[in-house]
């Protein structure tokens, strides 16, 4: 008698499990433009409204070349030229204003081993013209007590104007 319950349970969980899923799964034209499964019953006109959500672009996806020793990030008008050597890593920040108007145009960056060691650094540019290029360099990890990378890892964490 228990298995019978048991088996009962079953054929009924995966009979609904079926339902709500042959439901759910509509091909008809009301169901993919309202997200809704509609019936025989309902109109076009008695159907809900659902304002459509706007879209969201997608992030852009940052860039990586190299030239020479120098690893290249870009990211939209920014660029960062990572470059190891004696004292640091050389950190070149170049960004382009790609806006129609002046802008103060702010560039988290961090460079880092890829395991135990990174260093964060703000790169600040006021009052950059429509369409112009703005650049600053400086080391950083100069105070790592260790190897520094031969290939460092390069992010630039934001881009922000205002």
């Amino acid at each position: 008698m228990p298995c019978r319950k048991v088996l009962r349970r079953v054929s009924w969980g995966a009979t609904l499990l079926a339902v709500v899923l042959l439901t759910g799964c509509s091909s008809s034209e009301d169901s993919a433009s309202t997200g809704f499964p509609t019936s025989s019953r309902a109109s076009r006109s008695s159907a809900p409204s659902v304002p459509e959500s706007p879209k969201a672009s997608p992030e852009p996806s940052p860039v990586i070349s190299y030239l020479g020793k120098t690893k290249i990030v870009t990211l939209g008008g920014t660029e960062i030229r990572a470059t190891p050597n004696e004292i640091g890593i050389n950190v070149a920040c170049n960004v382009t204003n790609t806006t129609d108007k002046t802008r103060n145009i702010r560039v988290s960056v961090s460079v880092g081993n890829g395991e135990d060691w990174v260093t964060t650094n703000n790169f600040d540019f006021r009052q950059v013209p429509a369409g112009q290029t703005a650049s600053e360099t400086i080391i950083m990890g100069a105070s790592f007590e260790g190897d520094l990378p031969d290939d460092p890892h390069v992010y630039i964490d934001s881009v922000l104007h205002y």
